[in-house]
């Protein structure tokens, strides 16, 4: 665990070490934006390729499923820097859910420190506010081993994590242990799920190395979710949705790269672009399967 913990910490730091001058990274963003809600809403302390989108997808789920159920509690797995987490909550609010309770399990340390630094700020000074009833509560903890008692949670949530976990069936073991019977499980595969006998490129395999990103083939990840005591497994392809939703996200990043390297530096800034394009051409050839994924816990 050690290892992983300081590999995904490396990785991610890498990449995205602007938002760790946290006074500074939010200052970036409101000069790009010109306001508080409109800063938010780049989504910037989201680690995903799919963003506030793909998070709206995971909200619709969860309202769909539980909105007659009464109140929530919810936990993310991997939350990272807890961005997706807040759009999710904020996302379910305005759909007239009420989270009750919200926990961020993430390995890496600096992504819970930083996680409760954004999520403490407030709108008036250095960043965005919680997103409105439960605050997001960052946990420091392995998704395969969760300091949680049985069936204490309404629905767990991965937001594009699921590629950063090395062994995701003891990860969904550890969601349908936490669930309540009936409980929900609601993910973003964006780069994790590999079309049966296909193969990734070299390209994507640098922007996406191994050993920080794990990919599983479609059939063996719904044999990951049955075994560990899920049933109602249904795997959304989005392929189209996802290709036509990066293509956006590449136009407007190239469109105002500048902008976008104030935030997080110019190398980064390139970094992310070119991740997003070796995303998209494995989605375009199939390899790769973008998909929406839910389950529910076996009652």
């Amino acid at each position: 665990m050690r290892r992983q913990k300081d590999l995904q910490g490396e990785y991610h730091h890498r990449i995205f070490h602007a938002l760790h001058d946290w006074d500074r990274a939010w200052a970036g963003a409101l000069a790009v934006a010109g306001e508080d809600a409109r800063a938010r809403s780049l989504g910037f302390d989201q680690l995903g390729h799919f963003g506030d989108r793909g998070c709206a997808l995971v909200a619709g789920e969860v309202a769909g499923r539980l909105a007659a159920d009464g109140p929530v509690t919810l936990a993310e797995f991997g939350c990272g820097f807890g961005g997706a987490l807040r759009a999710v909550l904020r996302d379910l609010r305005e759909r007239g859910v009420e989270v009750t309770r919200a926990l961020g399990i993430d390995l890496v340390w600096d992504h819970v420190r930083l996680c409760r630094t954004i999520g403490g700020a407030e709108p008036s000074g250095t960043g965005p506010s919680a997103a409105g009833g439960a605050a997001v509560r960052p946990v420091q903890a392995d998704a395969g081993a969760v300091p949680l008692r049985d069936g204490v949670l309404d629905a767990v949530v991965c937001t594009g994590s699921l590629p950063h976990f090395a062994d995701p069936g003891r990860v969904f073991a550890e969601a349908a242990r936490t669930l309540r019977p009936g409980g929900v499980l609601v993910m973003t595969e964006e780069t994790s799920l590999l079309a049966p006998g296909r193969v990734v490129s070299a390209e994507f395999r640098r922007l996406h190395p191994p050993g920080i990103f794990f990919l599983t083939e479609v059939g063996e990840r719904v044999g990951q979710l049955w075994d560990a005591g899920f049933t109602d497994i249904r795997v959304r392809s989005l392929r189209s949705w996802a290709c036509e939703h990066l293509r956006d996200r590449l136009k407007a990043m190239r469109l105002f790269f500048g902008d976008v390297a104030a935030i997080y530096g110019e190398i980064e800034a390139g970094t992310l672009v070119d991740t997003l394009g070796a995303a998209l051409r494995e989605y375009e050839s199939g390899a790769v399967v973008p998909a929406l994924v839910t389950a529910r816990r076996i009652l």
